[in-house]
């Protein structure tokens, strides 16, 4: 059976080319409605976007596959790169799938290995638990790592976020910093450990947290951008941001400029990952470093275990330090 393209999803939708690709790449001017149109004509017809279907054309025996949400965030870019290397080494070949945050993209990804078109899945920022993705879970077919922020008990190949989180306040307030804003690429969520190991770390020194600093939906570089043009506007703006992202920490640079905003003396800044961003802005990103290599390695590796019914890989501590550079 040959595989559904675009111009398919875009008949069978009602609506042009265009509008399925604006759909696909999130834009803005697309309504509710018509997205929502555009998904079930791209389940029905099992459309995969992304380039997908070309490398599901050419299916090899071993495949797996790992979702992420932006493949532009250099976070992504090397925990691909360390998932990719390992499956490699092992005989499999991966396809990179891009959910951009979206649900029902995610949804299709996951029915991929139901339709055995791929072995197994690398999840690595889940959206959704559903029945159908914790029974896969169950079977060793989803592996997920690095983060999942909900309510079910479901295993995950992670740091410790709530004590990296700690440690990265406590050393904002060890600094003399008491107002402190958190930003977050979602919204509050009481199963956010990063958010959870924030606020103790505040407790314990008996600071209040003022939720006029909490700062919903801040991604990338633009995310931290609009931090700055948030901040120029407070009447009693922090003194440090927790900014949960090298990429915001480096939006934050780039507008504080614009605005004299001095780094670190007006404002601190503390980053989370550690990738090279860091130390190449100026000022340097001081930043939680997390062992992405080793994240990706041990996804793959239990994965594979999984599915070859071999013994997984030795437990491996997932270690977090503080990075101490110029921005605090």
């Amino acid at each position: 059976m040959n595989m559904a393209n675009i111009e398919d999803v875009a008949k069978k939708a009602g609506v042009s080319v265009t509008t399925v690709s604006r759909t696909l790449n999130n834009h803005p001017y697309v309504s509710k409605k018509t997205k929502d149109k555009i998904y079930r004509a791209m389940e029905d017809l099992e459309y995969y976007p992304n380039n997908v279907a070309q490398q599901l054309r050419g299916k090899r025996k071993k495949m797996i596959g790992v979702i992420i949400s932006y493949i532009t965030n250099p976070f992504f870019a090397y925990l691909v790169d360390a998932i990719e290397k390992t499956a490699l080494e092992y005989g499999y070949t991966l396809v990179v799938l891009q959910t951009r945050g979206n649900q029902k993209l995610e949804k299709l990804y996951v029915e991929l290995i139901p339709k055995k078109q791929l072995d197994g899945l690398i999840i690595t920022n889940l959206e959704n638990a559903t029945p159908q993705v914790i029974n896969l879970i169950k079977e060793g077919k989803i592996v997920l790592c690095n983060r999942y922020i909900g309510n079910k008990d479901i295993p995950v190949i992670s740091i410790d976020e709530e004590k990296a989180s700690y440690e990265g306040t406590k050393y904002l307030i060890d600094s003399g910093h008491k107002n402190i804003a958190f930003c977050t690429g979602n919204v509050k969520n009481t199963h956010d450990y990063r958010f959870k190991g924030f606020l103790k770390a505040l407790n314990e020194s008996n600071i209040p947290f003022d939720n006029s600093l909490f700062f919903e939906y801040i991604l990338g570089v633009d995310g931290g951008r609009s931090f700055i043009k948030k901040f120029i506007g407070l009447e009693n703006p922090p003194t440090a941001v927790f900014s949960n992202g090298d990429e915001v920490a480096a939006g934050i640079i780039s507008e504080a400029r614009k605005y004299s905003v001095k780094i670190p003396d007006d404002l601190a800044i503390l980053g989370f990952d550690d990738h090279p961003l860091a130390s190449l802005t100026n000022p340097e990103i001081t930043t939680i470093h997390q062992p992405i290599t080793d994240i990706g390695e041990i996804s793959t590796l239990t994965l594979l275990a999984n599915l070859e019914g071999t013994s997984l890989p030795e437990p491996k501590e997932l270690e977090t330090s503080i990075i101490i550079r110029e921005t605090t």
